[in-house]
């Protein structure tokens, strides 16, 4: 083998070396991503799980045990006296049931109204992805107005910038970037460490993202 023939090797294997690790860093951030959106929604379930158990401990409260019938008082003066007492008891029982049960009202409508407030928060945040256009298409619009190739980190700040409140963090950028990549719509171009990227000129428009992609990119 000549020194000729053993350089082209040696790059043709750096490159697919380089081109591997790019794609193991893609897919890990991908998979990053994704935990941090299911640890979101963990978190949101445990919330429901601890109000609905406090509701559930609230009814719970409110079923007493069923009354037993009352006798025929026999017509002796020992049986009178006790049923004397029990008219007394009867008599008061009710204000007391009564005041119980208002009290366990009282906890389940407190508890029922944080139960809602948390489920229409959590509603209101899922909804809040549908608004904006799709991540990959405010990457591949970003590219498309750039002179010089970019990094994941320049545009997550760009887009940052021009989007104030919408989640962009490096990791989501990068994944949803390489997915551009594997489209044909963007260009990976690798320097040394740092890997730019930059839009086709002639690259068609995409479909909608999946619902997914877009909860995870506004969450």
């Amino acid at each position: 083998m000549t020194v000729q023939e053993n350089t082209t090797l040696k790059a043709a294997y750096a490159g697919k070396v380089a081109a591997d690790l790019a794609e193991n860093t893609a897919e890990q951030d991908r998979i990053r991503a994704e935990i941090e959106t299911l640890q979101a929604q963990l978190a949101t379930l445990e919330t429901d799980h601890a109000l609905l158990e406090s509701m559930s401990a609230a009814l719970g409260e409110t079923t007493g045990a069923v009354p037993a019938p009352r006798r025929a008082a026999k017509k002796t003066a020992a049986v009178a006296k006790k049923a004397a007492v029990k008219k007394t008891a009867d008599a008061v029982a009710p204000k007391k049931a009564g005041a119980k049960k208002d009290a366990a009202n009282k906890t389940t409508m407190v508890a029922a109204k944080k139960t809602a407030a948390t489920m229409g928060g959590a509603k209101a945040a899922n909804t809040g992805a549908d608004k904006g256009p799709a991540l990959t298409e405010l990457i591949h619009a970003h590219l498309s107005s750039q002179s010089e190739p970019r990094t994941a980190r320049e545009i997550a700040k760009a887009l940052a910038d021009a989007n104030p409140g919408r989640n962009v963090n490096d990791s989501l950028v990068r994944t949803t970037t390489e997915r551009l990549v594997a489209r044909s719509r963007v260009d990976r171009i690798k320097q040394g460490s740092p890997v730019y990227y930059t839009a086709k000129a002639d690259a068609a428009p995409a479909a909608s993202e999946p619902a997914a992609t877009a909860t995870a990119a506004a969450s």
